[in-house]
This record gives C-alpha cells, sequence and structure tokens, in this order.
C-alpha cells in the first residue's frame, strides 16, 4: 500500500478533520492566532478538552479556525499527554510476508490483558490497522510519536522522520547522515527536562578500522550532533539494531573490550546529560542472541543460551546489577519450531508470571505461564508481528516544532 498522503486544501493545512494527513507547519502553534472566541475561559476548555479521545479532537478542527488552532494548543497538548489511559497498550505492526514488506505494513494496538487473555483473538485483525509509511522502518515510539528511518538504495545515507499515527500528522525528513554499509544501530526517546525528543544512532563511520560514531538528531533541528566517546569505554560492536527507551535512557546490547576481555553489556545513553555509561548483563549471558526490551516499566534482557532454551530476564531496579531477575528459562522441547529460529517477547503480565512469545517465520504466538508451567501456541495465519512500543498512548505531541 502506498504510503499516507500529506494533503493540503488551502485552509491552514488541514485536508480532513478525521485523519487525512496534514502537511508540516498546517496547524497553529497557539490560540492567539484564531479569529473567533471561545465561549468559556481557556483553562476549562483546556480541562474538558484534556479529557477527550484524539480521535474525537481532530473532527473538532474541522469546526472553525479557532478549533483549529486550539487542539494543538500546548497547554491542552501537554494534559491531555498526562491523561492519557495507561493500561500498558502493545504497539505492533502487520504484515503479510516479512517486517520490511512495503505493500502489507500497518500499525496496530490492542490492549495487555486483551492480549494475555485471548491472544489469538486480537492479533491478525486487520480492520483498525493503520498503514505505514513504505519504505521507511520504525525506530523507535515514545509518548505517542513515531520514528521512522529510510536508508539509501547505496546503504550510504540515512534519514529519519517523525510521524503521530494518531493525529496522522508527520514531519519532513532530517538531514542525511552518511554511514557504512548500512549499518546504523538507532534509538528514539524523550528528554523530560528540556522536552526534547531525540534519536540517536551508533553508526559505523569506517568500515576499515570499525570505528563507530554515535550521533544526535533533535525533533526540529536541521543537523547531526556527535557526541564524544572514548575507546577506552567505548562499545566496540553493538549487538542490538533498535535500542530501547527506558527511564529517560537508550539501551542497547553491546560488546565491551576486545579479545579475552570482551563481555557483553548494556549500552545506556542518558538523553538529558547526553552521556553514557554500561551496566553488567546477567553473569551466565554470554555469546548468543540477547536483546533488550522494556516491559511493565522495567528493562528486560532476552537470551537464547546455545540455541537450547529461551531465558527471560528483568531487571528490577534500573542500573543495579544485583536486582537482574531470571523469570523464565524455557527448553526449546517445548517449542513447536525449529530451533534455529529466536522468539521474541511480545507482552508480560504485571504480576511477571505470563509471557507472549512470538515467532516470526513459523507465525505463531507462544502464551508462556510460569506459575502453572504452561506453554500454549497460537498460528496467526500468514502475518508478520513485530512488536514496537510496550506503552503505547494516542497524544496530541507534535511530530514538528511549533516555533
Amino acid at each position: 500500500m502506498a504510503s499516507p498522503k500529506r494533503e493540503t486544501d488551502g485552509n491552514d493545512g488541514v485536508s480532513d478533520g478525521a485523519g487525512a494527513e496534514v502537511a508540516h507547519g498546517g496547524a497553529a502553534t497557539g490560540i492567539a492566532a484564531t479569529s473567533a472566541s471561545s465561549t468559556m475561559p481557556d483553562d476549562l476548555m483546556i480541562e474538558i478538552l484534556s479529557r477527550v479521545p484524539v480521535k474525537a479532537l481532530m473532527r473538532f478542527r474541522c469546526v472553525s479556525k479557532y478549533w483549529n488552532s486550539f487542539v494543538f494548543d500546548p497547554n491542552l497538548v501537554k494534559l491531555h499527554l498526562q491523561r492519557s489511559p495507561r493500561d500498558k497498550p502493545i504497539l505492533y505492526t502487520l504484515s503479510d510476508y516479512g517486517e520490511y514488506d512495503d505493500d502489507a505494513h500497518y500499525l496496530h494496538c490492542s490492549s495487555t490483558q486483551s492480549l494475555l487473555e485471548n491472544p489469538n483473538s486480537v492479533v491478525g485483525i486487520d480492520d483498525d490497522g493503520v498503514p505505514v509509511f513504505a519504505n521507511y522502518d520504525i525506530v523507535g515510539v515514545c509518548n505517542g510519536l513515531v520514528c521512522l528511518s529510510r536508508i539509501h538504495t547505496n546503504l550510504d545515507e540515512i534519514w529519519v522522520r517523525f510521524w503521530n499515527p494518531a493525529t496522522r500528522l508527520s514531519s519532513e525528513e532530517s538531514p542525511s547522515c552518511y554511514i557504512e554499509c548500512g549499518c546504523a544501530n538507532m534509538a528514539f526517546g524523550h528528554d523530560a527536562s528540556t522536552d526534547t525528543y531525540k534519536v540517536v544512532a551508533a553508526v559505523l563511520s569506517d568500515a576499515k578500522t570499525h570505528k563507530i560514531e554515535l550521533i544526535v538528531h533533535n525533533l526540529g533541528d536541521d543537523c547531526w550532533r556527535e557526541i564524544r566517546t572514548t575507546d577506552a569505554d567505548f562499545p566496540s560492536e553493538f549487538r542490538q539494531t533498535k535500542g530501547v527507551f527506558l527511564n529517560g535512557t537508550l539501551n542497547w546490547v553491546t560488546v565491551l573490550g576486545t579479545g579475552n576481555s570482551r563481555s557483553l553489556v548494556d549500552f545506556c545513553f542518558d538523553l538529558a546529560s547526553e552521556t553514557y555509561t554500561c551496566f553488567q548483563l546477567p553473569n551466565d549471558v554470554g555469546e548468543g542472541f540477547s536483546e533488550l526490551g522494556a516491559f511493565g516499566g522495567c528493562l528486560c534482557l532476552s537470551h537464547i543460551y546455545h540455541r537450547e532454551s529461551f531465558a527471560f530476564w528483568q531487571m528490577k531496579e534500573f542500573g543495579v546489577y544485583q536486582s537482574w531477575t531470571m523469570l523464565m528459562n524455557i527448553s526449546y522441547n517445548y517449542f513447536e519450531f525449529p530451533r534455529y529460529l529466536i522468539p521474541r517477547p511480545l507482552c508480560l503480565s504485571e504480576d511477571g508470571n505470563i509471557l507472549i512469545l512470538v515467532c516470526h517465520a513459523e507465525y505463531q504466538l507462544v502464551w508462556c505461564n510460569r506459575r502453572h508451567c504452561q506453554i500454549e501456541h497460537f498460528e496467526i495465519p500468514h502475518k508478520w508481528v513485530s512488536l514496537k512500543s510496550t506503552d503505547y498512548v494516542q497524544s496530541l505531541v507534535l511530530p514538528y516544532p511549533t516555533t
């Protein structure tokens, strides 16, 4: 399916209040630009509208220029985000053939509770899917914003853009960034101290020396900035393609050191200070597939032990090594797919007793109950499921600067 269109009709860039794409700059930045006056005080209007779903608010924009402007008043945007339902909804994509298939790539949202109770009845329904921009990959999701990336066909340049699926608004592409061999390990998050959305990339800048550079792009900026690093404490290899946003930091599984001193660590980048540190992973986690995720507000680690078992760890207290706790260790003998395939976590119950895994190649969901030692497999006919966020929320956050 073609990517969503950013249509305009000559009226402040708005083509359709019910969900059509709106060009950058189409929304006014404050209520001072309106030509009509409110029938009640602005603070009371904000209080009321902060409880209204995004879809309805987008329809209100068609009423008048005043409403078109008021819906994106910064105070309303902030309060609406604070009051958005926090039932830990899951955001994922469905496609017919694979994660990078451009013609059938849809964004879906489902509550964690629905997935845990009956995963087969939730995943696989296309009716409410939102088509993702063609030729773009999803880097990350934060406060309702989706960061998308596009790599040049020559694999030497990369661009990002920002998109709010709930409002259908998107930014222009960022300036391009040079990369080697299409290698870019990226992550997206929010710096609450400055209310800035940032995308960070670890890029291979020299294929001969395998030198890795760390660069940052802020939403609204016209450049990428390089972060100064030192060889002594900077990873020699990034094992995780997409980092995880949690507690104001971005996290990747990386390799620290060389030769016999190599070890797998969590490379943790602080978005506020733009500094980094490395946390130890559980002691017995060595070579093999490892991937960090965020579930239940905690950093989690998936690890495959010698193609024999799948282990799932949770860091109960962020940054504290002693808090790593193994929740599950499941032998491949219990899976209905070959050992060379890697299951990925989709959602975790609040008490940590139920974990749902997805096996892309076999179109399967695996329901794992730790307390009762039960495992069930669910078929998803011809659907490739890929988790994008474990705490998605529909918001009014704009994907471009307002000034």
